[in-house]
């Protein structure tokens, strides 16, 4: 359904790892009310969940697909790093990452059912890419490639990297495409541990989780007059770490209720969403 330009809804999806389980489930709330989305915008693990919205997978499917996710279907050892370590870009491989999302999505952008921008981060310049055309797969490998984690991936000669780097929550990017509505999920508010992680992944998970919660802000108030920001962020246990996907039904009904508290009250109050 095309919408006229002065109802015009952008869903915008943050990363955070696995706790983007919360956005599948804020998805849902938005697809039972029966809110239409016009367009996509997402970083890192909110590239991964805009790409399938927007590729037309069922809320149903979807759901399925997270609670069977392990994160051994996701992520490869890096072998190089035994005999060439100096040379090893990343702790992980993303052959599995690419075999696992293939089956589900198409092969370009210009494919999608709903418009998509992903957001990306150029690793020389350090500015925020925006991906909307080409080869969908390889700007959802970059946009979730955790520097250290994943490896960077090549795209029209630029070395690219996870998009949360430089805009975890691009709010912005939506409503310079002309949003008059933004719904956006976050993957939960920073709250402090209550012991400090240990171990190797336990520390950069962490330190990553921090780095995206500092970048979740952006400059709006240009964009206050004509259009109107709805934001999701539900509190979320801090003792699950951004690479833990053991928890993905849980997350999926707290981000589901919610939203859908949230999105009640706003109709109670006479917000025009619809």
């Amino acid at each position: 359904m095309e919408l006229s330009e002065s109802r015009k809804v952008v869903l915008v999806l943050a990363g955070g790892g696995s706790k983007g389980a919360v956005e599948v489930g804020g998805y849902r709330a938005l697809v039972e009310l029966g809110l239409p989305i016009d367009s996509i915008v997402g970083a890192s693990i909110g590239a991964i969940n805009g790409a399938l919205i927007a590729s037309g997978i069922g809320v149903t499917d979807l759901v399925e697909l997270w609670q069977k996710v392990k994160f051994s279907d996701l992520f490869a050892f890096n072998r190089r790093l035994l005999w060439s370590p100096s040379t090893a870009a990343s702790l992980y491989e993303n052959r599995k990452l690419r075999r696992f999302l293939d089956p589900y999505l198409p092969a370009r952008f210009e494919e999608l059912l709903i418009p998509l921008t992903i957001i990306g981060t150029d690793l020389r310049t350090g500015q925020a890419v925006l991906l909307e055309r080409g080869t969908l797969m390889d700007a959802i490998l970059a946009s979730v490639a955790v520097p250290g984690l994943l490896p960077p991936v090549m795209i029209e000669g630029r070395e690219i990297v996870d998009g949360g780097l430089v805009n975890n929550l691009p709010l912005d990017v939506a409503a310079k495409k002309g949003a008059r509505l933004v719904v956006a999920v976050r993957c939960g508010c920073r709250r402090p541990l209550g012991r400090a992680p240990q171990g190797l992944l336990g520390i950069l998970s962490r330190s990553f989780d921090i780095g995206l919660d500092s970048r979740s802000q952006c400059e709006l108030e240009p964009y206050k007059d004509q259009t109107r920001f709805v934001v999701f962020e539900p509190c979320l246990d801090e003792n699950i770490s951004l690479l833990d996907f053991t928890h993905s039904a849980e997350l999926i009904e707290i981000g589901y209720q919610f939203a859908l508290n949230e999105l009640r009250a706003l109709a109670s109050e006479s917000f025009d969403l619809f």
